[in-house]
């Protein structure tokens, strides 16, 4: 027989221990301050997207014109500035900003905004941030299912960049002419429509998405796909895209 042998319970109680405290270890870690710089860009870091990171960025700083977008930046330029850009710190006192990882764009719309200039940019080989200012999990507020019709828009929604919301698109569906974009969408057209031009439902069936609000944008590409076509567009003040 082989033998048993019985820990003490006080063996098993520095065992959970040591367990809680690797785990808060691991959040705390996930959740520390980066000291960063005036030149600090996200794309230092290769996060994933959904990453978030927190920097501190120190006072007296240097607004840097490596800056492209408009709540939605590439990861190539400058977080502080894009920050200061945002409204979030100033270049006087520096601060705190918390970003979040996020796919690339198919184009970025440049503005002046609290004395800090960011460029336009097309479709960019990278990544891109957004700003977080509250304890929002992840690319995802909005948990609920809203019932949409066929001219269901996001422009109700805008603004509200980075928060996403899902819909139910009833069968037999119409069709719109409505539409501009492509996988990028103005955010004044059939939200049903687009998800059949991008393939997730059917006009027949209908179907439940996903989209995500996002920043207008400099111009959108038309196509045709799934035997829907949309239109070209110039800038746009707002923008939405679906999550998979």
């Amino acid at each position: 027989m082989k033998a048993i042998i019985k820990m003490p319970r006080p063996f098993y109680r520095l065992l959970a221990i040591l367990v809680l405290l690797t785990i808060n270890w691991a959040a705390i870690s996930q959740q520390r301050v980066i000291q960063g710089n005036w030149s600090t860009k996200a794309n230092t870091y290769q996060g994933k997207i959904g990453d978030r990171f927190t920097f501190r960025f120190p006072a007296q700083g240097t607004i840097s014109g490596s800056l492209w977008g408009t709540d939605l930046y590439t990861d190539d330029g400058s977080i502080a500035s894009a920050a200061v850009h945002a409204g979030l710190i100033t270049a006087r006192s520096g601060g705190t900003v918390t970003i979040e990882i996020r796919a690339a764009a198919a184009s970025y719309r440049g503005s002046t905004r609290n004395g800090v200039t960011s460029n336009n940019w097309g479709s960019f080989s990278g990544k891109s941030f957004v700003f977080v200012t509250d304890n929002s999990a992840p690319s995802q507020v909005n948990n609920s299912v809203i019932k949409g019709d066929w001219n269901t828009k996001a422009s109700v929604y805008r603004g509200r960049n980075g928060e996403r919301f899902t819909f139910r698109f009833p069968a037999r569906g119409i069709i719109s002419s409505s539409l501009w974009g492509t996988d990028l969408y103005t955010d004044d057209g059939s939200i049903a429509t687009a998800a059949v031009h991008a393939g997730l439902i059917t006009a027949r069936n209908g179907g439940t998405v996903t989209i995500e609000i996002r920043a207008g944008a400099a111009s959108y590409r038309g196509s045709t796909r799934n035997g829907v076509t949309s239109g070209n567009w110039g800038s746009f003040l707002g923008s939405f895209v679906f999550v998979r």
